[in-house]
């Protein structure tokens, strides 16, 4: 595929063959010594605006390490019982396993981010899948001008703290890596476009690996959207979502067979992680909160499992007093949440969150005729409950083989635990190190 030299946003129009483009970086390179962060190489992809972006860098610090880090969006920690999966229970022969505790919210998008930041949500910016800041502008997921802007992220991504140290990194579909965060994204990144197949995405990282030792990123975090999309839409025990848990244990299983081709196969660490699990809608349960509160009360409303409410002036107490005793749920004012929860400084949150008891679902529909109804399951639920933990799985020179962690493990260890194997020093965050230590084969 034909690459595309660029200076920032606009591209040269002289096209070169992939092997013509690396010999020409490899001149450069020798000419000026290092070539600056602001050039980048750009795949243009089929029916793709920008597949692909590659940043003219080289490897900087001596390392012979690797970690690749895969999530399978909503694969809740009991699949694997639901399901058959040889390649995923061949890694708990291999390696590490065990439950991932999400943050709260239990959603995708605030999920990812810590993860990749160390930090939780009401610390690194993005508190729900949907919120307002102060001034009214709003984030709302698969919102690409909102996702794509970088004052909506805070702290330090994983992939900046590698290339600031002096190691290349690569996201294929991570949250927070399409945009610049501190004026730095991923060496390799990619533009969201799930109509690249999973297999697809599997060689990319492959590819990614095989690269020129100078230029081959050490840390490669890549996303597939299943069982997720599978388990709302069918629920997580039924048949499709089944087979969407074996589709990606087949996609594991295609990536650790190329992966061991490669020379450096010995060097990779490999972490399978998810951002939350899946409980069933019990529709005899909803909440219309439009029944209690009154929509010119209220600025903004994001509802789900995680509800969160932007009264208008005046009225936070008539909102939070109308829905103080509504059923199947618990309100709150934001400061009042659990100290457990990790959330409700952020000025960002709603003044009031409503917490639904697992499986009830809220929404708010001040003209509803008839019956509502939407998603089959969903997450966003407390974090506490056993059917929101994720799975955790690590396989590679770093992890003892066969070992089972029985507690469940915070998922912003992730980014301490990739810190100690790439030897990075961390910067400040939320997770405890020597949690992520413990991880580790002694």
């Amino acid at each position: 595929m034909p690459y595309f030299c660029s200076c920032g946003t606009k591209y040269n129009k002289i096209m070169m063959t992939k092997g013509t483009l690396y010999k020409a970086l490899l001149v450069a390179s020798l000419f000026l010594g290092a070539v600056s962060c602001s050039k980048h190489l750009v795949n243009k992809g089929i029916g793709d605006k920008v597949s692909e972006t590659i940043a003219c860098e080289r490897n900087t610090k001596q390392s012979d390490k690797y970690v690749v880090v895969l999530s399978m969006d909503g694969f809740r920690y009991d699949y694997q019982t639901l399901a058959q999966t040889p390649n995923l229970d061949q890694i708990d022969k291999e390696g590490l396993s065990g439950k991932f505790r999400p943050c709260y919210p239990s959603l995708t998008f605030p999920n990812h981010y810590s993860m990749a930041t160390g930090l939780y949500p009401n610390n690194h910016g993005i508190v729900g899948n949907t919120f307002w800041l102060p001034n009214g502008e709003r984030y709302k997921l698969g919102d690409r001008k909102s996702v794509e802007n970088p004052k909506f992220y805070f702290g330090e991504p994983i992939w900046n703290v590698a290339r600031k140290q002096g190691l290349c990194s690569a996201s294929y579909f991570w949250v927070g890596s399409e945009t610049a965060v501190g004026g730095l994204q991923p060496n390799i990144w990619k533009r969201y476009n799930p109509k690249d197949s999973f297999m697809s995405r599997a060689d990319s990282v492959i590819s990614w690996l095989n690269r020129p030792e100078d230029v081959r990123p050490h840390l490669i975090m890549w996303y597939l959207s299943e069982p997720d999309h599978s388990g709302h839409t069918y629920g997580p025990e039924a048949k499709e979502t089944r087979a969407s848990i074996e589709e990606v244990d087949a996609v594991v299983g295609h990536f650790r067979k190329e992966l061991a081709k490669l020379p450096i196969a010995g060097q990779v660490d490999f972490i399978l992680v998810s951002d939350h699990g899946m409980a069933q809608f019990d529709y005899n349960r909803s909440v219309n909160l439009a029944d209690y509160i009154k929509e010119e009360d209220i600025k903004h409303i994001a509802t789900g499992p995680f509800t969160h409410i932007y009264p208008k002036q005046g009225k936070e107490k008539v909102v939070y007093e109308s829905l103080k005793n509504i059923p199947n749920a618990k309100a709150y004012y934001k400061e009042d949440l659990p100290e457990r929860l990790h959330f409700g400084s952020s000025d960002r949150i709603g003044k009031i969150v409503v917490v639904a008891d697992l499986g009830a679902v809220l929404f708010f529909e001040p003209n509803l005729q008839g019956t509502y109804r939407h998603l089959t399951a969903g997450h966003g639920f407390d974090n506490k409950e056993e059917q929101m933990q994720a799975v955790f799985k690590a396989v590679g020179p770093s992890f003892e083989a066969g070992r089972i962690v029985k507690d469940a493990i915070p998922n912003i260890t992730l980014y301490p635990l990739i810190c100690n194997i790439l030897e990075l020093k961390a910067p400040k965050n939320d997770a405890d190190d020597k949690l992520a230590k413990s991880l580790l084969k002694k």
